[in-house]
């Protein structure tokens, strides 16, 4: 086998070598075979490799490889990556973000998937565990995973899209309520409403180049994709741009949430010092009396005379008048 997979096998032994997590060669029906040293990976039954990034004899076999271009090698290994598709004259190079789903918990985990795939291989590397790799071997024990590479490429797209599918609508449900809780005028805590923003922003910052990845795909001219493949990966494309949409569509929602919140919390707060301002109006003038009767003129100057009392309400009325001059010139009354 050369070093750009262009003859008809690969060597099995060499594949294992790799010290996959897994490892098959697809049959053409919806199955898989363990791969077997005594075996060779051809266009007919390509094999797939899923290998562990941290694994170090691993590593040590992706940098001494001849089946995989020295780009490739760099780009499979490399801790944190974003979403891309690199064309190459012996395949594609492909990374993928999704999320694995975990019901009832914000935010889901975002894992990183990235694999090399040729028209008779499959290389796929991840450091963490991706939920939608494991529903994939479980339809190729089941039968009905992927018949070819292209299938492959397919059916792994829709089950991250899946995942991604799973997470929005358990975000969606939370808004639902968090709407019902506002119509019954129940105010709850800022910091839902901020775990399920942050969801939001992160699945559409997932989702927006992915988007554009599976539409580049689809157009790419790849002898083993053929239009029907073209067709699915477009497909993919627009549901996640309906997901784009919804998440848009709920982030506004959340945004309108946020401000009947606040609209109540205002309501609540002028309720209250409405309250505080009726208890000064009737305790005001109690006050004033008190203090008025309560005053002592005998240290205060013309204590002696008898206008002094007189004198005394005087300057107070003066102080009032002149206070709602200065109110009315400063426009705060």
């Amino acid at each position: 086998m050369s070093s750009h997979n262009s003859g008809s096998s690969i060597s099995v032994s060499n594949l294992l070598a790799a010290k996959p997590i897994f490892s098959c060669q697809l049959d053409g029906k919806g199955n898989a075979n363990p791969l077997n040293v005594d075996n060779e990976a051809s266009v007919q039954q390509p094999s797939w490799i899923h290998l562990n990034f941290a694994n170090p004899d691993t590593i040590k076999w992706i940098n001494e490889t001849n089946l995989i271009p020295e780009l490739v090698k760099n780009e499979l290994i490399k801790p944190n990556q974003i979403s891309k598709e690199i064309r190459f004259d012996t395949g594609i190079l492909v990374v993928l973000k999704g999320v694995n789903f975990i019901p009832n918990e914000l935010p889901d985990p975002i894992v990183t998937f990235r694999f090399y795939i040729t028209d008779n291989l499959v290389i796929s590397a991840r450091h963490q565990q991706i939920d939608a790799i494991s529903q994939l071997k479980n339809n190729l024990e089941k039968g009905i995973g992927p018949v070819d590479v292209a299938d492959w490429l397919i059916q792994v797209s829709e089950l991250i899209s899946d995942q991604v599918n799973l997470s929005f609508n358990s975000v969606h449900n939370k808004i639902i309520k968090l709407e019902d809780l506002v119509l019954n005028q129940r105010i709850f805590s800022y910091k839902e409403i901020g775990r399920v923003r942050k969801q939001l922003i992160v699945l559409r910052r997932l989702l927006s180049p992915q988007r554009d990845i599976f539409v580049k795909i689809s157009t790419e001219r790849i002898s083993w994709i053929d239009d029907n493949d073209r067709q699915r990966l477009h497909d993919i494309s627009n549901q996640q741009n309906h997901y784009i949409s919804d998440i848009d569509s709920c982030l506004l929602r959340l945004a309108s949430i946020m401000e009947q919140i606040n609209s109540f919390l205002a309501e609540s707060t002028n309720k209250r010092i409405y309250l505080m301002s009726l208890f000064t109006i009737i305790f005001t003038p109690i006050t004033f009396l008190t203090s008025l009767l309560g005053v002592n003129l005998a240290g205060i100057p013309f204590s002696e005379q008898g206008w002094s009392f007189v004198g005394l309400m005087g300057l107070l009325a003066v102080i009032c008048i002149v206070s709602i001059i200065w109110l009315k010139y400063k426009k705060w009354w």
